[in-house]
């Protein structure tokens, strides 16, 4: 297996956090079916089960299993809160404190370990998933598209956002910053290629009520509908 678990941090959220990531609106959503993609160690399959929505997850780290997915994930999570300076410009209004952050953190992993399983977490490396056209109404990506866009091309990108709308009816992407803030313009501080993405999918580039790395305030929404 070329995939060494050991390169990657593992992370997660909770449902909380995907509703102000995404806008979501949870009465709604329990008539959906929500794919987290990639959902990594949130909490969010779990939690939205418990709620009555159907959703599954899928991530390039699901090849592995549960007890080596709980060891690499305590591990990333010491290692990001061994050092806090980072967080010094972040917003706190969330989540009040570091130490709430971290627990959000420590809680999305528990409940992720005791859920995973082979029915609902998928293995999956975009921009290929293994699920059939129009299998879910709402397709939710977080902490990957343009986050990383210094090592995920243009034609990545794409390439993602086109299958992800074969599978699903609506795609949702938060951030919409890397994670450096490197690549801004003065215009609600997003990069060139969000905008440029955003004009060729039809999407539209909506304000939500988080913000926690400046200028993440912004999530983009693409509708099957607008796909040729």
């Amino acid at each position: 297996m070329s995939l060494i678990l050991d390169d990657f941090l593992i992370t997660g959220r909770i449902f909380e956090e995907y509703v102000a990531f995404f806008d979501l609106d949870v009465t709604a959503m329990k008539n959906m079916r929500v794919l987290d993609c990639p959902s990594g160690a949130s909490s969010f399959i779990a939690e939205a089960k418990a709620r009555g929505i159907k959703a599954q997850g899928c991530d390039i780290l699901y090849c592995y299993d549960r007890d080596a997915l709980r060891v690499q994930g305590e591990m990333s999570i010491e290692k990001i809160y061994a050092d806090t300076s980072w967080m010094a410009d972040n917003n706190f209004e969330f989540y009040h404190s570091i130490e709430n952050h971290r627990q959000y953190r420590t809680s999305a992993l528990e409940l992720f370990c005791s859920d995973y399983n082979t029915a609902d977490y998928w293995f999956a490396e975009l921009p290929k998933l293994p699920f059939r056209n129009d299998s879910f109404d709402l397709v939710l990506s977080s902490h990957l598209l343009f986050v990383y866009d210094d090592r995920l091309d243009e034609a990545f990108h794409e390439a993602s956002i086109i299958e992800m709308l074969r599978v699903g009816q609506e795609v949702r992407i938060f951030p919409l910053v890397d994670y450096k803030n490197s690549r801004m313009n003065e215009k609600e501080n997003l990069s060139s290629l969000v905008y440029k993405i955003a004009k060729k999918f039809g999407g539209e580039i909506v304000k939500v009520d988080f913000e926690f790395q400046s200028g993440a305030e912004y999530m983009l929404r693409i509708k099957q509908k607008h796909l040729d």
